[in-house]
């Protein structure tokens, strides 16, 4: 049996990994697996699909483990891309399946509007206005914004794992930002406190 120090690296147990020790491939998972899962869960709708996600990324890792990349010895952030891509895909799929279901005959029976009723609530909710805007953004500017935003990793990093200058992650970072305040700006517009209404009549 291959032996590893379980505290090395990311790029030092992926040595074991591309000999094809599970083990090692173990130790990764059990370190990133809640991260790649909560970058799932901003991703996709629900729990259930966030968990096939994060098994699908991690089963990429596994096929593509001769190609993988690392940014400071790490494997996150290929790991994160990939998660993108993966989420990506899977709501491509979902929204063939969906145009599938809408050319079949409606069924004989009586809809059920709680849901519509539900979305409308949530319609003018600020983050339902922020998650729309962002599945308006391109899907480099939406991993740039994931990536630097909410994972906080630098610019540099995040030009090293897309491949691209980092003056480009700068300026489509910079441009997603101003796209999403926009948004809620126009959507969900500050409203005057009471006492600043009061103050000024």
């Amino acid at each position: 049996m291959d032996t590893f120090d379980s505290q090395a690296t990311d790029s030092a147990l992926w040595l074991h990994v591309r000999g094809g020790n599970g083990r090692a491939f173990g130790v990764l998972f059990d370190r990133h697996r809640n991260r790649v899962f909560a970058h799932s869960l901003r991703l996709v709708r629900t729990q259930a699909e966030a968990e096939d996600i994060t098994a699908m990324v991690f089963l990429e890792a596994w096929r593509c483990r001769t190609r993988v990349r690392f940014v400071d010895e790490s494997i996150l952030g290929w790991l994160l891309v990939t998660t993108h891509n993966v989420a990506r895909n899977q709501l491509r799929s979902g929204l063939r399946h969906q145009r599938l279901l809408r050319r079949l005959p409606p069924p004989d029976s009586v809809p059920d509007h709680s849901e519509a009723v539900l979305d409308a609530i949530d319609l003018g909710s600020t983050g339902n206005t922020v998650q729309r805007a962002f599945t308006h953004l391109n899907s480099q500017d939406q991993q740039i914004l994931l990536l630097c935003v909410l994972e906080d990793l630098s610019m540099t990093d995040v030009s090293q794992l897309l491949r691209i200058p980092p003056g480009t992650v700068k300026s489509r970072l910079f441009r997603a930002k101003q796209h999403l305040a926009l948004v809620v700006t126009v959507y969900n517009p500050i409203q005057p406190s009471p006492s600043a209404v009061g103050e000024s009549t």
